[in-house]
This record gives structure tokens, C-alpha cells and sequence, in this order.
């Protein structure tokens, strides 16, 4: 390999280095508006941002993926706010041994909104840690900066009961 290729090689892989993870594959708004990115993709790739910032717990990743009003419904029912979610994670509150997504189907809803919803699995570090698999709805809308997640809500996927108690 030539001098000046080695160099070049070089200066590329530091530059992903030092760009942070959500900047990477960051499309202009004048691209999006022109139909030059296939939007169905991107956002298949900001949730797959996503879920490894919630594994590894990224919170600048995080930061720049949500939206100011973001809320978080966890699998119990319980509301956070973005401040709070972060807050969480930055104490240690929970930690991901593993956070997959299985499904993402992206909806655009138009105005500037797109609805996507899927299945994922997750396992909490911790001595009780037990697998969860849960089926999730994440709103994204656009801003100036980007695609924003502003709204989480997960529900708990269990086996089917055999005998209903509805009747």
C-alpha cells in the first residue's frame, strides 16, 4: 500500500473515531425533503442506534436521539421523562446485559412524524435478571437537527393463556 493511501486510510478511520456514533449516517433535511434518503432505512438505523445506546448505557448517544419532550412507558407502566430516563441510566439504576431488536416496521405518518413499532428482547444485569421480550412503539419526529424519538412505550409479550378469564 502507497505512503499517501496509508495516510488517507488513517485520517478516515480517526475521523469515525472522534464523530460521535449518532452523527454517523446524519442526513440534511434538504436531502430528505428532495427524496434523496430512503427514510424507512434511516430510521431503521436510528432504533438500532438506540438500542445499543440503551445496552451500553450511551447517554450523549441518547441525548441526541431524543426529543426534548421525550416519555418513556415502561412495561409496567411507569412514566420518565428524558431527564429522567438519562438520570437512571447515569446512576446505574438499570444495565442492559443485552438489548436486541428483533422487529422494526417504520410507518410514515406525514408532517414530519413516522410511527415504528416492533419486538425486542432485553436481559438485565443483576443476580434476578430474567429474559424479557417485549413488543415497543417509538414516535419520531422531525426537527432542524434530525429525527428525534419523542415518545417509548413498551408492553410485555407473554405465552398465551390456554383458558381465557374474560368470560
Amino acid at each position: 500500500m502507497k505512503p499517501t493511501t496509508c495516510i488517507a486510510a488513517l485520517c478516515a478511520a480517526l475521523l469515525l473515531l472522534a464523530c460521535p456514533a449518532h452523527a454517523i449516517g446524519f442526513q440534511s433535511e434538504r436531502a430528505l425533503a428532495a427524496g434523496e434518503v430512503d427514510l424507512r432505512g434511516l430510521l431503521a438505523g436510528l432504533e438500532r442506534q438506540r438500542a445499543n445506546a440503551i445496552r451500553k448505557r450511551d447517554v450523549a448517544a441518547l441525548r441526541h436521539l431524543m426529543d426534548r419532550q421525550y416519555l418513556h412507558v415502561d412495561s409496567r407502566g411507569r412514566v420518565r421523562s428524558k431527564t429522567e430516563l438519562l438520570s437512571a441510566l447515569e446512576r446505574d439504576d438499570f444495565h442492559y446485559r443485552s438489548y436486541q431488536v428483533e422487529s422494526a416496521e417504520v410507518q410514515e405518518l406525514g408532517g414530519g412524524a413516522a410511527l415504528v413499532t416492533g419486538n425486542f428482547t432485553s436481559l438485565q444485569s443483576g443476580a434476578k435478571a430474567r429474559p424479557f421480550r417485549g413488543r415497543y412503539v417509538h414516535v419520531w419526529v422531525r426537527q432542524s437537527d434530525g429525527w428525534k424519538n419523542t415518545f417509548h412505550q413498551v408492553t410485555g409479550i407473554r405465552p398465551a393463556s390456554t383458558r381465557c378469564q374474560c368470560d
